[in-house]
């Protein structure tokens, strides 16, 4: 049995790792790299410690309590606490793709988690991220604030948006914060008929803006309070952890926690508080945000 391991590298050649040695007959996988688009790695043997292992049934540990996700899935914890678990239950789903899609980014997920409790400097974010000059620029807001309207219109106006749900921050480079684009449920979904979404090449983070929505009529930024503006931030980075902390011990719980804290302590310190207010229509988006970039934070 082979076992495949995709890796996502960071700025300081650590790495973010999800590993299956399913065969791809018994589960959906099959393209599974050309799919994601990611190194990937293939072996006999051992690949290396995984942050998160995708495993059948038949294959999961006996020592493990399971926590359901899903009707096709349900995470754990081995006792060495060396990686996160995922465990897939056989189905014949109405599109594969689709499943294909869903035991990724919840790997991809898990991966992250575990990735921030063994100390790497990275942390997927629930956000959107647009593409400028000088690098880009991530949008941090609620589900249902306009992440992907704001998304849209950006791309509508001839800008280039890299996510519209999830991005990697990686805090590894020496006073830098780069951005990843991920190839996630939505980002597959953006492509249409392509369902080879690779991951992205990092790009430094130029800006960081909470997102709301309009009562102007118009597209403008606005000073935020320093309170508004890191729990908007913390919210983000914590959020696609907050399904799947069930399974960790309290401790573990605890020093997530922390790190993300951490991570938004890092965010806020060196970005002003400001909030993009958006409307649903309009062409002004995109030079809105050029023009606080070119004006406000020529420094970052």
């Amino acid at each position: 049995m082979y076992t495949r391991q995709v890796t996502i590298r960071l700025h300081n050649q650590d790495a973010i790792r999800v590993q299956t040695h399913c065969p791809e007959t018994d589960l959906p996988f099959d393209g599974f790299g050309p799919l994601l688009g990611l190194e990937t790695e293939e072996t006999e043997g051992p690949a290396g410690t995984p942050d998160s292992e995708l495993v059948l049934p038949g294959n999961a540990p006996d020592d493990v309590e399971w926590h359901p996700l899903a009707k096709t899935t349900s995470t754990g914890l081995p006792p060495d606490r060396g990686h996160l678990l995922l465990r897939c239950y056989q189905v014949r789903p109405r599109d594969p793709r689709m499943y294909r899609m869903y035991t990724w980014q919840t790997g991809l997920i898990l991966a992250g988690e575990n990735a921030i409790l063994r100390g790497a400097d990275a942390v997927l974010v629930h956000c959107s991220a647009l593409e400028t000059e000088r690098g880009a620029v991530v949008l941090f807001g609620e589900s249902g604030m306009g992440k992907s309207t704001a998304s849209a219109r950006w791309r509508a106006q001839g800008g280039k948006c890299i996510s519209d749900d999830m991005a990697l921050l990686d805090f590894s480079g020496e006073g830098q914060i780069y951005v990843r684009q991920m190839p996630t449920w939505s980002a597959c979904k953006e492509g249409k008929n392509e369902w080879n979404y690779p991951a992205g090449e990092e790009l430094p983070l130029a800006g960081v803006l909470a997102l709301g929505r309009s009562e102007t009529g118009r597209d403008e930024i606005v000073e935020l309070s320093s309170a508004q503006y890191f729990a908007q931030c913390y919210r983000s980075m914590f959020y696609w952890n907050l399904f799947y902390t069930e399974g960790l011990q309290e401790e573990m719980k605890t020093k997530l926690t922390e790190r993300i804290r951490h991570f938004t302590e890092r965010i806020t310190g060196k970005y002003p508080p400001r909030a993009l207010l958006t409307v649903l229509e309009g062409d002004r988006l995109r030079s809105v945000v050029e023009d606080y970039l070119q004006n406000t934070v020529k420094g970052t």
